[in-house]
Formats: C-alpha cells, structure tokens, sequence
C-alpha cells in the first residue's frame, strides 16, 4: 500500500471514530470580508466523468440534513492555496496581484513539464467537516505539490502532508455522524471515474458569493 493509500485509510478510521461532525463551509465572515478574489492552483474535475455514481451519492447524502452539496461547477483537486488577492498584504493569506503574477509566470516550468496522465476518483471518505473522492494515482499531483508549495505566497507548512482529494459537500455540524458514516461506507470502495489530466490552472474566486464560478486566471497545459 502506497502512501496516499495509507493517509487515505487513516482520515477514514479518524472520521469512524467521530462523535460529531463540524462546520466545513469555507463562506466565512472572514471570507466574505474580503474585497478581492482568492486565488488558487487547481485541477477541474469534469464531473461527466463521475455520473451516475456521483449523482447517486449526493442524493444520499442530501437526505441526512446538514449537508451543503458542492455543485458541478465547483468540483476540483486542489495544488496550492495562493490567498485573497490585495494590493497591500499584511496577512498570511493574502497576496499581492504583482505577486500572483510573478508565481503564475514561475511555475509554468514546472506545470508545463509534467506529462499528461489520468486518474481515478473514489471511493468515498471524509474529514470530519467534509465528504470528499479520494484521488487514486494522484501520486503525480502530490509530487506537482510540492514544487508549487515552495513557490507559493503562502509559505507556512500545513499540519498536515498534501492529500490530492476532491470534496464533493461540506457539513455545517448538525449532521450526524454515524449516518454520514453509514452512507459513505456503501461508496468506500467504489471508483466514481477516470479521467486524464492534462493542465493545471491558476483561477480566482469571488468571496461575495458561496461556490463561485472558478474564473481562469492562467490556464497551463501539461506535456503531451
């Protein structure tokens, strides 16, 4: 068992031990405080490529209550977190756009000299406040990662190692553990879809809004 495979098993065993679930939603005060866009380092995930599972899944999971859906549009595998964009930064999450720019024209090496490569999403898992698709063969993403991760404005290092996932709903914490649990343990060892990744994309979000379209930024394609 590889890496991810083992964090992928843990998160899993974490969350079955959960006595509650917490608020995941990411449309803080904090968040929506903010004038300018955030920006992020992604891969979109086409959710064509998911059905019927997917569809399945989320009809499931909207029944247990507490459960804000992601929709199609929002569905991604993050890189790298980059910050709000504001023309003077004094936050760790915040950058500059001199800076965005700077970081968008650095990592065009290293996006554009990955090669083209698929995955596949699934089975199901989920962190105490969110349920997500593990990425299998993300093996590539992880180690893209942390080539961006040094050339990112948000230079902290995590708590935890990177764990290439899409989430597909975030809790707000009135859901109930044991029936979330129960749910995805039906999906657990379910593969949703393959599809190829062949580019990376740099893209901004509106912060007044709670899943925002996924504005690009800077589109850059991997290696044929």
């Amino acid at each position: 068992m590889d890496r991810l495979s083992i964090t992928f098993q843990r998160v899993w065993e974490a969350f079955q031990r959960s006595q509650s679930t917490i608020d995941g939603r990411h449309d803080t005060a904090h968040w929506r405080a903010h004038h300018g866009p955030y920006a992020a380092c992604i891969v979109r995930v086409p959710v064509q490529a998911l059905h019927p599972n997917l569809a399945a899944l989320r009809g499931q999971l909207a029944e247990l209550g507490g459960v804000r859906l992601h929709p199609d549009h929002f569905l991604h595998i993050m890189l790298q977190e980059l910050g709000f964009v504001t023309e003077s930064p004094r936050q760790r999450d915040e950058i500059s756009a001199a800076r965005l720019e700077e970081f968008a024209q650095t990592v065009v090496e290293p996006i554009s000299s990955t090669r083209t490569f698929s995955v596949s999403l699934g089975g199901a898992n989920s962190f105490q406040d969110a349920a997500f698709l593990e990425v299998r063969g993300g093996g590539r993403l992880a180690r893209l990662h942390d080539r961006l991760f040094d050339l990112a404005a948000m230079p902290t290092v995590p708590s935890y190692s990177y764990m290439p996932h899409c989430t597909i709903a975030h809790y707000d914490g009135s859901t109930a553990p044991r029936a979330a649990q129960a749910v995805l343990a039906r999906w657990r060892n379910e593969v949703f879809g393959e599809f190829a990744i062949t580019e990376a994309e740099i893209v901004t979000l509106d912060p007044h809004e709670a899943y925002p379209e996924l504005a690009t930024y800077a589109a850059i394609p991997f290696a044929g």
